[in-house]
């Protein structure tokens, strides 16, 4: 029944898994919204103070 058909490369594996998870996490994140949106906010505050670190380690010397 399915014999003599074309076996799948190694990069068609990668791609149907990673569309595989893409597809599972976006219906767990529409069930899920809150817990999607909470972790949304820690990746948003975690780049900002990245930024803000990279911002505040310039120093600026007094001329006497």
């Amino acid at each position: 029944m399915f014999g003599g058909g074309k076996k799948m490369n190694f990069s068609q594996i990668l791609s149907t898994l990673f569309e595989t998870a893409l597809v599972v996490f976006a219906v767990w994140a529409v069930f899920h919204e809150d817990i999607f949106i909470a972790f949304e906010k820690r990746v948003a505050a975690y780049f900002k103070r990245r930024r803000l670190k990279l911002v505040k380690g310039v120093s600026v010397r007094t001329v006497r």
